[in-house]
């Protein structure tokens, strides 16, 4: 960077601001919802879209494609827009790799029956597979897809296993992968604002205390446990920083949730001192709540305290703390009092103790 401003004195420098970012993918997602409900983010900028039947309604495949286009004028800047790349083939592999040899306003349109010759010239750079895999391709000789076809399915199988097989049916044309609906579950968001900027640790740390646990009363949060969760935070002078996590076991205890942000805090620290402190839930898992703890299918003890018990009769709860400590002692600690002769002048003899096991 220093290099870049001393080279250019008149260089302007943005901060970074992942939390606009997310937000603009976001806009950019629900816009392309209205269009048609089969979206999916593919990450580094890819979305796809299924248009299967849509011709009815919006006309050609070119229609489509500047309809789709047009609807994120509202929201982004004709330069951005006018420099996104579109592409239109059946699977999600040949809409990529049209997309990626279109320019900028010149859409690419493959019909099926030309899909196959159009990936006979595309190197093999362009399949989704380890880049490890693409490498030793590269160094037998084989450049493009068409020259991929040349080799028979068993030795490729042979050399990369089931990738192998993949790369094949893709440089055919035939895996035609549908494009997967786009859900994402609602997340649970908290927010804390501070007079004056906070650049302690420990401030942020007592900080992101209070707002998981306001994020775990939240009643959208009751009956599900957390697996994902994302801190974020706006930063003095604008910008913003942020980290996220999956959590290794599904829970809803503050704790096990702010241990792991705390150490991503401690490997990438806010760059400067934070004005808003961000709390979001992300991913939830199975219900955690105890149900058995409290909807009992068996009356405790103390339920069924009034009731009458015959002579020699032993309450189910009591009969299931005397298994688990014998469980856990190897024999049954407990013991009962037995009247043996209460006419007897020595105490002793009228009554004796018994293991009780029940």
């Amino acid at each position: 960077m220093s290099q870049a401003v001393s080279l250019c004195t008149s260089l302007t420098l943005l901060e970074p601001d992942p939390a606009h970012y997310d937000a603009a993918v976001d806009t950019m997602l629900e816009v392309l919802t209205e269009l048609t409900p089969i979206v999916e983010p593919a990450g580094r900028g890819r979305v796809f879209l299924g248009m299967d039947g849509l011709g009815r309604l919006f006309g050609s495949p070119p229609q489509l494609i500047d309809r789709a286009l047009r609807s994120l004028f509202r929201f982004f800047p004709a330069p951005l827009v006018a420099a996104t790349r579109a592409g239109m083939a059946a699977g999600k592999f040949g809409a990529w790799v049209a997309a990626a040899s279109a320019r900028s306003g010149q859409p690419v349109i493959v019909s099926d029956d030309t899909l196959a010759s159009f990936l006979a010239r595309c190197p093999v750079g362009a399949l989704p597979v380890d880049p490890l895999i693409i490498q030793r391709l590269e160094r037998l000789g084989i450049h493009t897809l068409g020259e991929l076809r040349r080799f028979p399915e068993p030795a490729l199988v042979a050399q990369f296993g089931e990738a192998g097989r993949s790369a094949l049916a893709w440089a055919c044309a035939r895996r035609i992968d549908p494009v997967l609906p786009w859900h994402r579950p609602q997340p649970i968001q908290v927010s804390l604002d501070f007079p004056n900027p906070v650049g302690l640790t420990e401030s942020l740390h007592g900080a992101l205390d209070q707002l998981a646990d306001r994020a775990l009363t939240r009643p959208a949060r009751r009956g599900r446990s957390v697996t994902g969760v994302r801190m974020g935070a706006h930063l003095e002078g604008g910008g913003s920083w942020f980290v996220q996590t999956v959590l290794r076991e599904p829970t809803s205890q503050r704790e096990r949730i702010t241990a792991p942000l705390r150490a991503k805090m401690a490997i990438s620290p806010p760059p400067k001192a934070v004005e808003t402190l961000l709390l979001d839930f992300t991913n939830f898992g199975a219900p955690s709540v105890q149900t058995g703890l409290f909807d009992r299918k068996v009356e405790s003890g103390r339920a069924a305290g009034g009731y009458e018990f015959h002579h020699g009769e032993v309450p189910p709860t009591l009969r299931d703390a005397v298994k688990e400590l014998k469980l856990r002692l190897g024999h049954s600690p407990l013991y009962r009092v037995v009247e043996i002769d209460p006419w007897s002048r020595i105490p002793e003899r009228r009554h004796a103790l018994l293991s009780f096991d029940p």
